[in-house]
């Protein structure tokens, strides 16, 4: 094995909120939730109205997001409010 010089850790990332993201689709989000926050959430759509004056975007687990890409099988996506969604 090669000797490298140590570089230190990698920095440690922020998490951003979800409405201030410009292409959210697709991006792995953390969920704010009473009981605690939920993680290995991935976002299907762009922030949305849900017709009632407040903003919505739809969620999958990452196990369903990946598995409704590579395969033919669906699975129905949950409306959770933006202002509790974070993109990790």
């Amino acid at each position: 094995m090669a000797s490298y010089p140590y570089f230190g850790a990698p920095p440690t990332h922020e998490r951003r909120p979800a409405v201030n993201e410009p292409a959210l689709a697709g991006k792995r989000v953390v969920l704010s939730t009473p009981d605690g926050f939920v993680h290995d959430m991935r976002a299907v759509s762009e922030v949305q109205t849900d017709g009632h004056g407040g903003a919505i975007v739809y969620i999958l687990t990452e196990p369903h997001y990946f598995e409704q890409m590579f395969t033919p099988r669906q699975h129905k996506p949950v409306a959770w409010p933006v202002h509790l969604v974070w993109v990790d």
